[in-house]
C-alpha cells in the first residue's frame, strides 16, 4: 500500500489528527517529567511510564476540547 501525504479532509481524519498531536504534546513533556522525578527517587522506568501516561492522557483531553471548540467556531 503507497503511502498517502494528503492532508485530512473529513472530520473524523483532523479529529485524529487533534488527538495525535495532543498524545505526543503531551508525552513528551510527561517523559521529561518523569526523567527528573527518577533523577531523585530512583526506578526511571517507573516514573517514565507513570508521568509519561499523564501527559498523554492530558494531552487527549486538552486536544478533544480544542478540536470541538474548533467546530463550533466553523459552525457560527
Amino acid at each position: 500500500m503507497p503511502t498517502q501525504f494528503e492532508s485530512p479532509t473529513s472530520s473524523s481524519d483532523q479529529e485524529f489528527t487533534f488527538m495525535a498531536i495532543g498524545m505526543v504534546a503531551g508525552a513528551v513533556p510527561g517523559i521529561i517529567v518523569g526523567l527528573i522525578i527518577s533523577l531523585f527517587l530512583g526506578h526511571a522506568a517507573m516514573w517514565v511510564s507513570i508521568a509519561g501516561a499523564i501527559g498523554i492522557i492530558i494531552g487527549l483531553l486538552i486536544s478533544r476540547v480544542m478540536y470541538k471548540k474548533k467546530g463550533q467556531r466553523k459552525s457560527h
